[in-house]
C-alpha cells in the first residue's frame, strides 16, 4: 500500500539536465475497485474469488509495468520498539529500480531513513533481479551486499552549478560513475550512481566539479536481498538490508528471519483491483500480503547490534501503478491487533491534496480474521491531528489516523510512536512511520500495532 498502500511511488524520471526522482509509494489504486460490503452482517469473500495463488505469484512477473516487495512492522528487544521499513521495487515501464528503508528508534525518538535508486544497465537488471521461475528458490534483491559502493547523499549542496556537474569517485574498486542534478537554486540535488562498479571495501571518496562551489556527497553501502525456498516462501524468508541514513550518514543494518503465521492476504478480498475480465497485466493492479510473519534477528545501529523479534507485514504488489501524469497518492492505515485480526484501510486522494484534520472520509477496509476469512468492507478514515510539518520537506502530516467500520461494531486510532517518520524524496515525499493501536473491535477493546501512510 505499501503503502496498504498502493505506492505510487513513481521514482526517476530522465529530464533536462539530470535524472529527477519522485518515489511512489505502496498504495491503492485510483481506477475504481470493487464495492466494498456496506450493509447486513459481514460476509467473507469467497476463497475461490481470489485471483492470486502462491508461491507462484510470490515470484517476479515478467512484463509487469510494476511490482515490489515491501516489508513494514514492529520489532521489540525488551522495552526498546523499533518501526522498520524494507521495501524493494522496480517499474519497467519507466526504467528504473530503488529501494526505501528505515528505522524508527522509539525510545530515542530517532528516525532514520534513505531512498536509493537504481538504473539500467549497469546497477539493474530488470528480467532478473528478482526470480520469476517458481521452480527455484525464491529472491529480489536490488543493490550488491558486497560491494560499498550502493548509494551517494548530498551533504551539501553548494551554489551556483548548472548542466551536468561531473562527479568523481575515488576507491579501492574500480569502474564506477554517478549523475548529479542541479535543482532551480544552482545546488546539487542529488547524486544518483549509474554504475556501481565492483571491488569497493569501503565507501569511495566524493568529489563534485563543475561552475560551482561548496557542494559535498558522502556515498554509503545500500542493498536490500530477501529470500526463500522454493515450494512456500512465506517460510524461512531470509531478509538483509542495509543503508545510510540521509541526514546523520548513521549506518543502519538489518538481519532478520520472517515466517507467515496464517494465510495471503489478498486486498480487496480477490487481491486485484477490478473484475473486469477485459482487463490484463497491463492495466490492473495484483495486491496481497503476508500480515503476521513471525520476525526475529537483528538490527544494528550505529556499531550496535541489537537483538529482536516481532511481526512483520509483507506487501506484494504487481501491475499498473498510475502515471508520472496522474501519480498514486493516498492516506492508509494497516493494523495488527492483539486479537488475531489484520486490516488495511486506504482512501486516495489528488495530488497535493490535504484531507481536513477531524472530516470522516469515505473510505474501504480489508481484514482478515484469525481463521484466515477474507472480508472487504465499507470504512471512513479520519486524519487526526497535531500535524507534523517536516524540516527536509517542508510538508505536514497527521500524526493519528481513526478508522470506523460500521459492519464491525469497530473504531480503532492509530497513532504515530514517533512524530517525524519521512522519506523527504524530492518532488515525491512521503510519511511512513510506526503507530500504536487502540480502540474498540466488535464492541471490545483491542489494542495492536499499525502502520500510517500519507502521500499527497
Amino acid at each position: 500500500m505499501d503503502a496498504r498502500r498502493w505506492i505510487g511511488r513513481g521514482i526517476g524520471a530522465a529530464a533536462a539536465g539530470g535524472l529527477a526522482l519522485a518515489v511512489a509509494a505502496c498504495s491503492p489504486q485510483p481506477a475504481g475497485p470493487p464495492q466494498p460490503q456496506s450493509t447486513g452482517a459481514p460476509t467473507p469473500v469467497p476463497a475461490t474469488d481470489a485471483v492470486l495463488s502462491l508461491p507462484k505469484d510470490m515470484y517476479l512477473h515478467l512484463g509487469a509495468p510494476s511490482e515490489w516487495w515491501w516489508n513494514i512492522g514492529t520489532l521489540r528487544s525488551g522495552d526498546r520498539i523499533f518501526g522498520f521499513e524494507i521495501n524493494a521495487a522496480a517499474f519497467p515501464v519507466n526504467g528504473w529500480a530503488f529501494t526505501q528503508i528505515m528505522l524508527t528508534d522509539v525510545e530515542s525518538g530517532k528516525h532514520y531513513q534513505a531512498t536509493t535508486p537504481y538504473l539500467p544497465p549497469g546497477n539493474w537488471d530488470p528480467q532478473h533481479w528478482a526470480e520469476s521461475d517458481p521452480s527455484k528458490d525464491w529472491r529480489a534483491v536490488l543493490g550488491d551486499p558486497g560491494n560499498a559502493l550502493g548509494g551517494i547523499h548530498v551533504t551539501n549542496p553548494g551554489s551556483g552549478y548548472s548542466g551536468t556537474p561531473a562527479v568523481t569517485i575515488t576507491g579501492d574498486g574500480h569502474g564506477a560513475s554517478a549523475i548529479a542534478t542541479v535543482g532551480a537554486d544552482g545546488g546539487i540535488s542529488q547524486i544518483v550512481v549509474v554504475n556501481p562498479g565492483s571491488g569497493y571495501t569501503s565507501p569511495p571518496e566524493i568529489a563534485i566539479g563543475g561552475t560551482g562551489t561548496g557542494a559535498t556527497a558522502a556515498a554509503y553501502s545500500s542493498f536490500v536481498s530477501m529470500s526463500a525456498p522454493a515450494g512456500d516462501p512465506t517460510q524461512d524468508i531470509s531478509t538483509e538490508a542495509q543503508f545510510s541514513d540521509e541526514a546523520t550518514l548513521t549506518p543502519v543494518a538489518f538481519d532478520l528471519a520472517e515466517s507467515e503465521v496464517g494465510d495471503p492476504f489478498m486486498v480487496w478480498g480477490t487481491g486485484v483491483n477490478s473484475t473486469d475480465p477485459a482487463l490484463d497485466l497491463q492495466q490492473k493492479n495484483y495486491y496481497f500480503s503476508l500480515t503476521r510473519l513471525a520476525t526475529s534477528g537483528t538490527i544494528t545501529l550505529d556499531g550496535e547490534t541489537i537483538p529482536v523479534t516481532g511481526e512483520t507485514w509483507m506487501d506484494h504488489e504487481y501491475g499498473v501503478f498510475g502515471t508520472s501524469a496522474n501519480p498514486v497518492k493516498w492516506n492508509l492505515v494497516d493494523m495488527q491487533l492483539d486479537n488475531g485480526w489484520t486490516m488495511s484501510t486506504f482512501f486516495t486522494v489528488s495530488a497535493g491534496q490535504i484531507p481536513p484534520e477531524g472530516e470522516p472520509h469515505e473510505s474501504f477496509t480489508t481484514l482478515q480474521s484469525p481463521d484466515g476469512e477474507m472480508y472487504y468492507v465499507a470504512s471512513d478514515l479520519t486524519p487526526l491531528g497535531p500535524m507534523w510539518t517536516s524540516a527536509m520537506s517542508g510538508d505536514s502530516y497527521y500524526t493519528g489516523m481513526r478508522v470506523r467500520i460500521p459492519l464491525f461494531d469497530a473504531e480503532l486510532t492509530a497513532t504515530a510512536r514517533v512524530d517525524g517518520q519521512e522519506f523527504p524524496v524530492v518532488g515525491s515525499p512521503v510519511y511512513e512511520g510506526i503507530g500504536g493501536v487502540d480502540g474498540t473491535f466488535e464492541g471490545v477493546a483491542v489494542t495492536g500495532d499499525g502502520w500510517i501512510e500519507q502521500a499527497h
